[in-house]
């Protein structure tokens, strides 16, 4: 078994490790109950990543808080990283929200088998609306974020009680994922589809992207109407 340690200044002045792992060991770790968190961007993860981790992005500066509304802070977890230098700033964030089994990384790169997640464009979503077509928008925002401008007919489930409240979803019906940049929605995109969510559409942009296209054109889109 090949094992490269790479070591990370912790919190509290003590030094933790990290290990470099294969993607085998990364399965055995998953199916024995560990945590896996891909770091990427967004884009990057929704084009191919390993089945059942969760995409929360490292540039984001929420990315440890994001961590801790789906993740419970004493689970084993393990990266998914473009570079060994994102795994070791990856533990220190997580490290000082109180993550304390922060295990091991792999490289992007050096994954086999990949699964992908539907990035749906703001321009489809509202030609969709536009032709009278009701796809079911699931919007993790606030609810006070969803009231003032959350899309017509969408289903407002904040994101920190998706866990508690997944129950309220249909695992096999079509659904389209949103939140104010992106972020958010592909933290709960990649959740859902870890969690049996077979037809999971992530909003690229989110409701930034959204409320840019012409207000004019989309003004029924723009409405809230509560599920």
């Amino acid at each position: 078994m090949f094992l490269k340690r790479f070591r990370v200044k912790g919190v509290a002045h003590e030094t933790s490790e990290l290990v470099r792992i294969t993607e085998d060991e990364l399965k055995t770790k998953f199916v024995s109950g560990a945590a896996v968190i891909d770091v990427r961007p967004g884009a990057q993860f929704a084009e191919g990543h390993i089945p059942g981790s969760l995409n929360i992005g490292l540039a984001n500066a929420t990315f440890a808080s994001c961590a801790g509304q789906i993740l419970g802070k004493d689970r084993q977890i393990f990266l998914v990283v473009a570079r060994a230098e994102d795994a070791m700033r990856a533990q220190a964030d997580l490290a000082r929200a109180g993550f304390s089994q922060i295990q091991g990384f792999i490289e992007a790169d050096d994954l086999r088998e990949l699964h992908k997640l539907t990035q749906l464009s703001v321009s489809d979503l509202i030609s969709t609306l536009l032709r009278g077509g009701k796809p079911a928008i699931l919007d993790v925002r606030s609810k006070g974020e969803w009231k003032s401008d959350g899309i017509c007919e969408s289903r407002n489930i904040p994101l920190a009680q998706l866990k508690t409240r997944v129950s309220e979803l249909s695992s096999t019906s079509p659904l389209v994922v949103v939140c104010q940049d992106g972020y958010q929605s592909a933290a709960a995109s990649s959740w859902l589809q870890a969690n049996g969510f077979d037809s999971i559409q992530h909003l690229a942009g989110g409701m930034d992207a959204y409320t840019g296209e012409s207000a004019e054109e989309t003004e029924e889109a723009f409405s809230v109407n509560r599920w």
